[in-house]
């Protein structure tokens, strides 16, 4: 063989990979494309693939019908990948004119009928001409490769089909991990763009060198004409099995992996992985083969027995992950540590039958080639794999799945691929004399496999919802069981029963997908609310006590159907559409009986399986209120509606004067991924205030015209609703007030703390960091903390009142409520009032007592920096609880006090508490001067407590009394003097922006 000839081969091997590389990135970041136009429900997303596919068939096609005549292949695809390259360049701008073009102009002129219509135009019209394209590639590079290579077919095809699926792979993880954090979607495709054009200038100079095809024996190909629909139907059908086994095991690892982005591509990066190395084993071995198609048969048997040994892998991925989890140190670079484990077990799983896989296109291939059909054999069998591969993602998606389940799916397709194989033995296997066959080697081994697989292969259903990779519990509490598990269109669903921990009476029903919890509730009516349903009570419950009526209200997620079951407790609401894109969701609901028998009963429910956006959009009636509570940001398809394109486009799906409701998780995330969604939502409403019903779950409100209306009392003249709120601790006006934590302005201050960019469609901060926010188990306390300031920030800027001594022991499950017991306890001890304080921290309390009796002795000077600490600590466990009236016994006039002290520090103290609790700002900054400039500022500003509080009730009363360059001078001249502790609180930090603030 010619060197040079050699050298030209390695050079467009090389070349290969590259275009492998970018065409997994071209078919990656169009699916995250197509979904924000198209939406994600499994029937937008099977069409999404049809397209992609589809496209690609259609290419390979048309190279069939013509690759022949074709002189230059090479030189064809250069042209092909320029022409690639340069619509790369441009699709980001297209489709973003595009698709706001369609939203709005042409999706209100052509009203809801025709919507899907247009939709489904434009996209095709964007992708499908790529599609086209990219599926000539493959059949052009293999006609010139070996045109340059001759004689050599099979290591030709083996090479290509190693070098474009290693190139594959390689593309889907460098997506994900470095092109979409560093240049997010528009410069991600912009990068591939650039690599067709670099490969075109690649492949030009070799395209000179081309030979004409070798001519096509017309009679050997006459002679094997019915061979030709045969194999063709073999390649569509081993097609069809690769993506059942693909999908199927892309929901099974997510079940022990997790449904995050990063895991997703490395399933497909190990799958495919497992394709190219079956290529390149082949690749020294093909042109020795006798009989290509006998060895493709053998190939299938192994490719559906390793299909069914994955079962048995698959079965100990639980326990291998709950061990990656306990020795693993929860960090970001724990978390690398994690997803290198993940892929590994996703190779485990996967590589084998891909393996097989890898050989089976080549070998169907070079069957034809040898037989005299020509190049265009290529073509032809790559289009018919690739329809055939559509077929399968239909089939497991919309019957498989549905019907049959995980296990049962995958032995489907395995038996598809031992049928295929056995088939292709018994017509291409050489005779032999032995009295074990082949094909008896073949059909026992087939048989044997399947019943193994089926009969001893058990998927516990304690373990696969056991959400492995979010606590490393292989199983489900004992005493645990399983009501309802479906394996869906999208995600796998289940709705089980836990016992109480530590004991506790009463049990816990919950519903999850894929594995993760997304709404529990106490199995009795009797038993104490879980905090799940505090959360979804009130998530209907906040705006139905902000506007008297809504006649058309829109709910995205149904998750235990509780907020529209609330919802519909007013009689002041007309019809609530509730927007759920699994249909497995509705069914696994209906478990939780009569707690949400309104949601499926009441006339005015209407479920809708839909994705939300692509449903409200094309809508032409708007709602009065869109409430929006999907699963955690770090769950694959959710960040979207989390971006700000989503809170640009909910605006117009608002009548005027509409509110729109955010359920956003505290928990498994961090300061600033909350901050990117603030900084979102924020820039695309007029008003927005923010709501705790628990201590991590953030309720935000937002208004798209004029101020968010402040709660009343609407909500309890509603008999239904007001027994709903009653459950989870609400039963007046005043107790939900507990839930305000912020305003505008107070969120301004919070996305100014923690500076981030806003989570977008485009570049998804919030589906990328998320999953390492969730691994490392992080929290945002903030806004509790803000809540529970030593300074009523809170109460001043939701103009509510203290809670009366008077009150009951209710309230929602929230630190400021235990924080308001604590304050009457304290009031108690310190009045000497008898009555039972069973709230109070022993520390406090101990406290109290100490401070009374020093003041009843006459002591406080005795030790003054200690009483002075011990004064400043009370306050900041009573101030901002209590009223001004219920305090003037205890700070403004104490009773507890015999006589005044003389100690400078203590009066001072005293001073500034007692003017604090009666809200008189002026005192306060007095009072404080006094101290920042007396003999004791440096015991004050070094003391964790009474800096903290002194500070930060100056700060607090410069907010109050709007002088802010009296904030910025209190920063400048103080925080360089505070330890890091106290300067770095969040609290201060953010009463110090806010007031600091023009």
């Amino acid at each position: 063989m010619d060197s040079s000839n050699e050298r030209s081969g390695t050079l467009l091997l090389w070349v290969f990979v590259l275009s492998g590389f970018s065409g997994l990135i071209y078919q990656s970041i169009w699916t995250q494309y197509l979904g924000l136009f198209l939406g994600h429900s499994s029937y937008a997303q099977s069409l999404v693939l049809l397209l992609f596919m589809g496209g690609m068939a259609g290419g390979a096609w048309l190279v069939s019908r013509r690759s022949d005549s074709l002189k230059r292949p090479l030189l064809a695809y250069a042209v092909i990948e320029l022409v690639i390259g340069l619509m790369g360049l441009g699709f980001d701008p297209l489709f973003q004119v595009v698709t706001q073009w369609a939203y709005d102009s042409v999706f209100p002129s052509v009203g809801s009928g025709g919507v899907n219509a247009v939709r489904w135009s434009l996209a095709i019209l964007l992708v499908l001409p790529q599609c086209v394209l990219l599926g000539a590639t493959f059949p052009l590079m293999s006609a010139g490769f070996m045109r340059i290579m001759p004689n050599i077919e099979g290591r030709v095809l083996s090479g290509l089909y190693f070098s474009n699926s290693i190139g594959a792979a390689c593309g889907a993880l460098a997506s994900t991990y470095l092109l979409l954090p560093w240049v997010g979607l528009p410069g991600t495709i912009l990068s591939a763009a650039l690599i067709n054009i670099l490969i075109a200038i690649a492949v030009y100079p070799l395209s000179k060198i081309e030979r004409q095809p070798a001519p096509v024996s017309k009679s050997a190909a006459v002679g094997s004409g019915g061979e030709l629909p045969f194999v063709l139907i073999v390649a569509g059908l081993t097609g069809a099995s690769s993506f059942i086994y693909e999908i199927t095991w892309v929901r099974m690892l997510s079940l022990a992996l997790g449904t995050t982005i990063h895991a997703f591509e490395l399933m497909l990066a190990s799958f495919i992985a497992g394709i190219a190395f079956g290529g390149l084993w082949l690749r020294s071995r093909a042109d020795r083969l006798t009989s290509p198609l006998a060895t493709a048969g053998w190939v299938q048997i192994w490719m559906g027995l390793a299909a069914l040994a994955s079962m048995f892998v698959y079965a100990n991925a639980f326990e291998w992950v709950g061990w990656l989890m306990r020795v693993i140190v929860r960090s970001a670079e724990g978390y690398g540590l994690y997803n290198v484990a993940s892929g590994i077990i996703s190779l485990l799983v996967m590589f084998p039958a891909a393996f097989f896989a890898g050989m089976v296109l080549p070998l169907l291939t070079l069957a034809l080639l040898r037989r005299g059909h020509g190049e265009k054999a290529i073509g032809q069998v790559y289009a018919f794999n690739t329809l055939g591969a559509i077929v399968g993602v239909l089939l497991v998606v919309h019957v498989l799945l549905p019907l049959i389940g995980l296990k049962l799916a995958l032995a489907t397709g395995a038996a598809i691929d031992l049928a295929l194989g056995l088939i292709l033995l018994h017509r291409y296997q050489p005779e032999s004399e032995r009295r074990i066959t082949p094909l008896g080697k073949a059909l026992a081994l087939s048989l044997a496999g399947m019943f193994v697989a089926v009969a001893f292969v058990h998927f516990d259903p304690l373990m696969l919802t056991s959400s492995v990779y979010r606590h490393g519990q292989t199983t489900l509490a004992a005493g645990s069981k399983i009501l309802y598990l479906e394996d869906g269109k999208t995600a796998s669903v289940a709705v089980y029963e836990t016992p109480n921990p530590h004991g506790t009476v009463g049990s816990v029903r919950s519903i999850a997908t894929n594995g993760k919890v997304d709404a529990g509730m106490a199995t009795g009516i009797t038993e104490a609310p879980s905090a799940d349903e505090s959360t979804m009570v009130m998530l209907a419950a906040i705006p139905m006590s902000m506007k008297l009526q809504y006649r058309r209200v829109g709910v995205i997620g149904f998750g235990s159907g509780l907020t529209t079951h609330t919802l519909l407790g007013s009689s002041r609401v007309g019809q609530v559409d509730t927007v759920e894109i699994e249909p497995a969701m509705i069914a696994g609901a209906r478990h939780f009986g009569a707690r949400v028998e309104r949601a499926f009963n009441d006339p005015r429910s209407h479920i809708v399986i839909d994705d939300a956006k692509s449903y409200f959009s094309s809508s032409p009636e708007r709602y009065d209120l869109i409430v929006s509570e999907p699963s955690n940001p770090w769950m694959g398809g959710t960040a979207s509606l989390f971006s700000k394109e989503f809170y640009a486009f909910v605006p117009r799906q608002l009548s005027d004067d509409g509110l729109f409701v955010q359920w956003l998780q505290l928990y498994e995330i961090d300061p600033e991924l909350v901050s990117s969604v603030l900084t979102g939502m924020l820039a695309n409403f007029s008003d927005v205030h923010a709501y705790l019903a628990n201590e991590s779950d953030l309720i935000l409100v937002a208004s798209p015209k004029g101020a968010v209306p402040a709660l009343n009392s609407a909500a309890f003249s509603d008999p239904l609703l007001s027994a709903d709120l009653k459950r989870v601790g609400v039963t007046d006006l005043r107790e939900m007030q507990d839930s305000f934590v912020m305003d505008r302005q107070a969120l301004l201050s919070y996305v100014g703390k923690y500076r981030a960019r806003a989570n977008s469609d485009y570049f998804p901060i919030l589906q990328l960091n998320a999953p390492v926010a969730r691994f490392r188990q992080a929290n945002v306390s903030d806004f509790s903390a803000f809540l529970t300031a030593p300074w009523p920030i809170a109460r001043h800027l939701g103009a509510v009142p203290a809670r009366p001594l008077s009150a009951k022991l209710a309230g929602l499950p929230l630190h400021v409520v235990r924080k308001w017991q604590a304050a009457r306890d304290i009031h108690s001890i310190m009045l000497e009032d008898r009555g039972e304080t069973r709230f109070v921290s022993p520390g406090d309390r101990l406290a109290a007592e100490l401070l009374r009796s020093r003041g009843k002795n006459c002591s406080l000077d005795a030790d003054p920096k200690v009483s002075a600490e011990m004064i400043f600590s009370l306050a900041i466990e009573t101030v901002p609880s209590l009223s001004a009236g219920e305090q003037v016994d205890l700070w403004k006039k104490p009773a507890w006090l015999a006589c005044v002290p003389e100690d400078e520090l203590v009066k001072d103290a005293l001073a500034i508490v007692g003017a604090a609790s009666q809200n008189e700002h002026d005192q306060v900054l007095v009072a404080g001067k006094r101290i920042l400039e007396g003999k004791d500022a440096k015991f004050v500003l070094g003391n964790e407590t009474a800096s903290y509080y002194l500070i930060g009730a100056m700060q607090f009363a410069a907010l109050a009394t709007k002088q802010p360059e009296l904030s910025r001078d209190l920063r400048e001249r103080y925080d360089g003097s505070l330890l890091p502790v106290v300067r770095n609180s969040s609290p201060l930090r953010l009463v110090s922006d806010m007031a600091s603030s023009p």
